[in-house]
């Protein structure tokens, strides 16, 4: 089995970037604001980074609004070397509620994490093919 060092892979990229001297964007799933933190901090000395944080799984929608808040708070709080800016995906409960049908008693970290993961990461790529555009959700500007 050919096991690939992400990280490796990683340094070759960023050698290369170096050497041409570019500054990437970089869309940059977030499931919240304390794992997103170092890897912001490492990131971003070589892209200019759009976090997105998009995460069905969350509930109630407060809990949702609470956890944007916290990432753009983290943001704003970063002393990074290229620009950070944030994208807030919709808040989509039942689609996570579609895809972990059948799927409520399994444990933590099994089969349904796993199906969850993989809809925050389709969702990710979808929106890394779209243009790049500011959203606002209005529910957001009374909360700010």
């Amino acid at each position: 089995m050919n096991v690939i060092n992400y990280q490796k892979e990683l340094d070759k990229t960023i050698v290369s970037l170096q050497k041409e001297g570019r500054v990437p964007k970089l869309l940059l799933h977030s499931c919240c604001a304390p794992c997103s933190s170092y890897v912001l901090e490492y990131l971003s000395e070589y892209f200019e980074i759009t976090v997105f944080y998009y995460n069905p799984n969350i509930y109630p929608e407060s809990e949702y609004t609470k956890r944007i808040l916290e990432q753009q708070e983290l943001i704003s709080r970063m002393n990074l070397k290229h620009p950070v800016s944030f994208l807030a995906g919709n808040y989509e409960k039942d689609r996570f509620y579609r895809m972990a049908e059948g799927l409520e008693d399994v444990k933590e970290g099994g089969a349904r994490c796993f199906k969850c993961y993989a809809l925050r990461l389709r969702e990710t790529a979808q929106m890394a093919k779209k243009p790049v555009m500011i959203i606002l959700r209005p529910h957001f500007l009374s909360v700010l």
